[in-house]
């Protein structure tokens, strides 16, 4: 059994995902199935497409950033000033490695971000969520501490798997009963798009990406 933190805001889901991502995935999660399945080289490509050619002089945060994956592509697309967060410190260890022998370097800090993201207001220029909206069992409490997070100006960039409805509910039913790794809810792209706006951000029209998964950009709303 693996002891989990006190969060400040506890829920079987955290204490799954929790459990996973310290434990059983830190060092297979790169060749896991659902990475292939996923298609995770277009989404990572889908994210930096909606970057400008300015992105060595952009702030990044990558919230749930796992072993680091985007983050050494952006890397590797030239930009120098990345950070990224999760909820488990080991697999944060692995993406240090993965980034020192790439010769890259991020702030890397663990984090709940449905509780406080360890960083100032407007420290970021873009924020990115890649396959990890489905994880939150507060999505707008995450979402307004990444928006706090954002410059007024920054944009935060959503990636998540989509899957035809019955399969979403049927998916969504079964993780109400059995939490699997973390995950909590998928959303179709419409909901993903209500949710962001509820969180105060003005949504751009969701977009797929490869077979299944969408894509939306959003920017915050003035406060």
């Amino acid at each position: 059994m693996v002891e989990t933190p006190d969060f400040a805001k506890p829920d079987r889901y955290k204490a799954s995902s929790y459990e996973a991502y310290n434990v059983k995935l830190p060092q297979r999660y790169d060749a896991s199935r659902w990475m292939w399945f996923c298609q995770m080289p277009l989404l990572d490509k889908a994210i930096i497409e909606r970057l400008p050619p300015s992105i060595g002089s952009l702030d990044i945060l990558d919230v749930g950033c796992a072993t680091g994956r985007l983050l050494a592509k952006l890397a590797a697309a030239g930009a120098h000033r990345l950070s990224g967060t999760d909820l488990a410190p080991r697999i944060l260890d692995v993406a240090r490695d993965k980034l020192a022998a790439q010769e890259a370097d991020a702030d890397l800090r663990p984090a709940d971000a449905e509780d406080t993201l360890p960083w100032p207001a407007e420290s970021f220029d873009v924020v990115t969520l890649v396959g990890v909206l489905h994880h939150f069992y507060r999505p707008l409490e995450a979402l307004r501490e990444i928006r706090r997070v954002l410059r007024v100006s920054g944009r935060l960039i959503v990636v998540d798997p989509c899957f035809f409805p019955l399969v979403r509910h049927a998916l969504n039913l079964w993780m109400r009963v059995a939490p699997h790794d973390g995950d909590y809810r998928f959303y179709a792209p419409r909901e993903a798009a209500a949710l962001l706006q509820a969180a105060r951000f003005r949504c751009g029209a969701p977009r797929r990406v490869g077979l299944w998964s969408y894509v939306v950009a959003a920017l915050p709303e003035d406060t």
